[in-house]
């Protein structure tokens, strides 16, 4: 069972290999999704009367080298800037102002949404677009 598993882990980091970006164009992906999930949040965190919390950004845990555009949504807090508690957990979308942000508990029961975290999602374009603002 084991070299079972072995080998299709060496079959998928084959497979994955001819497909991977570079660290720079990684981070780029990743400064661009950070960039438009920040957006999003601060567009929802005015449109919801949550102004005076602070935004702390989580990032698309997805995005790596073979899929540098990620799930498209990246994990946001609301935090108090006193207490630094979360007050509002959200999902922001990384590559949509349309999409824009959905509190946790809604994201997770939107299934179509829900199903997309913590999977590549090829629908995205592979060269992310920072969100016209």
């Amino acid at each position: 069972m084991k070299a079972i598993i072995t080998i299709a882990a060496a079959l998928a980091l084959v497979a994955c290999g001819d497909k991977e970006v570079s660290f720079d164009t990684l981070e780029t992906q990743r400064s661009i999704a950070n960039d438009n999930s920040r957006y999003n949040a601060q567009k929802w965190r005015a449109e919801n009367g949550y102004e005076a919390l602070n935004i702390l950004g989580r990032g698309d845990s997805t995005q790596q080298a073979s899929c540098p555009q990620g799930d498209g949504w990246a994990s946001v807090d609301l935090i108090s800037p006193a207490t630094k508690a979360p007050q509002e957990k959200l999902k922001c979308s990384t590559v949509s102002g349309n999409l824009g942000c959905y509190k946790d508990a809604d994201f997770k029961a939107r299934a179509v949404l829900a199903k997309q975290e913590n999977t590549c999602n090829d629908s995205i374009p592979k060269t992310l677009k920072k969100i016209e603002q």
